[in-house]
């Protein structure tokens, strides 16, 4: 048989699809583009958490139909809303990711041995999440927080070791609740495994541990490099989320952040256009993400997710005044990425190599800058660096040593 996967979402997501992909491979099947017709299966790993997303993966199942064989949907849009994708055509197969082993007729792997052509490799440490806020639809779409056993965790990051990659990527839907605490596991992995560099994924600003903190100050094998889903600015605001957290909750975490780990990347999620969100609430929200100098914004208009609590709320601001908001928060992140990346000039760092062509080489550093320099090196070579200038949001260096 002749598959090829298409994955839309989260780094979750992204490992789920590994383990499809792996277990059809050792069954003997062959792997194929998904933008060529000819597959007997088109799997399509969808994602629900915007209504972007959801129109994207209906846009996936039109064009997958096109291309004749089997359409086979998963994923989160399956688990919440089946009957969109139903509605689409009586010839798609609608498969909970629960079920996806019996579908297919293959069983899925423990462990993941490699990540398609990336130079990361992500590993999934912990599943589901049970705060509810009120944006946001995972939980119905991935139920409860369950742990990874760690033994697994240092398993799945040796074998990737093994098999030549240097950075992997710990993920989970809020890996913060992580059975036994989170920097445990860290210490964990650094302890039982020789893997270069760990790279820690978006984490909930009320679950940072100081030992956590701790550990990307001090562990060379850690990247200087944080991603806190902050979602707002405003107390008000945050209440109206369901966030467990207040915004002086975040300035002590990101003072410590900065006391303990200076130089380290920060990054943040914000929310534009939540019901309530008035000009003083963005005023507000602005004003302190700009005082606490995250490194960069994922920046994301409010998306009404039915069956969710705000889906109900009033007072969601015009299109227009979301899409200004949303420019303004943008702006500021150029200017942070900008700002930060001109810090590092003089500094060396080690690079994961991401592309390598005629005689130049593109990276990412441990604190989340991308790197270009002239040398050669193999993809996924992890090399020293030394910043010397840069161009737009991109250091330019040479290698070093």
């Amino acid at each position: 048989m002749r598959f090829a996967i298409y994955t839309l979402g989260c780094k979750v997501n992204h490992y789920d699809s590994q383990r499809i992909r792996e277990g059809l491979l050792a069954a003997g099947h062959t792997e194929q583009s998904f933008t060529e017709p000819g597959a007997d299966r088109y799997i399509i790993n969808t994602c629900t958490v915007t209504h972007r997303a959801d129109a994207e993966g209906r846009r996936l199942v039109r064009r997958a139909l096109r291309l004749g064989g089997r359409v086979v949907v998963t994923g989160c849009l399956v688990t919440v809303y089946p009957e969109s994708i139903r509605a689409i055509s009586p010839d798609v197969e609608v498969v909970r990711p629960d079920h996806l082993t019996e579908v297919l007729g293959v069983e899925l792997p423990r462990f993941i041995s490699g990540f398609g052509s990336q130079s990361r490799a992500y590993i999934m440490v912990q599943q589901g999440c049970d705060r509810y806020c009120t944006y946001c639809i995972v939980p119905l779409a991935r139920g409860g927080p369950v742990s990874r056993p760690w033994q697994d965790v240092v398993t799945e990051a040796r074998i990737l070791h093994g098999k030549g990659f240097r950075e992997v990527v710990l993920t989970g839907i809020n890996i913060g609740l992580y059975e036994g605490g989170f920097s445990r596991l860290v210490q964990k992995v650094l302890s039982h495994t020789d893997m270069p560099r760990i790279r820690i994924s978006s984490i909930e600003p009320w679950t940072v541990e100081d030992g956590l903190i701790d550990l990307v100050a001090n562990e060379p094998r850690i990247c200087r490099h944080l991603h806190l889903p902050l979602q707002h600015g405003s107390d008000g605001v945050l209440r109206a989320m369901g966030r467990p957290y207040s915004a002086g909750h975040v300035r002590s975490l990101m003072r410590r952040i900065r006391e303990v780990s200076p130089g380290t990347a920060v990054g943040a999620d914000v929310i534009v256009g939540f019901p309530g969100e008035d000009d003083q609430a963005f005023a507000e929200s602005h004003a302190i993400i700009e005082d606490l100098g995250f490194t960069y914004l994922h920046v994301f208009p409010f998306s009404t997710r039915p069956g969710t609590a705000a889906a109900n709320l009033p007072g969601r601001p015009d299109d227009e005044v979301i899409s200004r908001r949303a420019a303004a928060l943008r702006a500021l992140s150029r200017k942070s990425r900008e700002a930060f990346a001109a810090s590092r000039i003089g500094a060396e760092e080690e690079v994961l190599i991401t592309q390598s062509c005629d005689g130049r080489v593109r990276g990412l550093s441990s604190s989340y800058i991308v790197v270009d320099a002239p040398g050669r090196a193999v993809q996924g070579d992890i090399v020293r660096v030394r910043m010397i200038d840069l161009e737009g949001q991109t250091l330019q260096g040479e290698f070093s040593g």
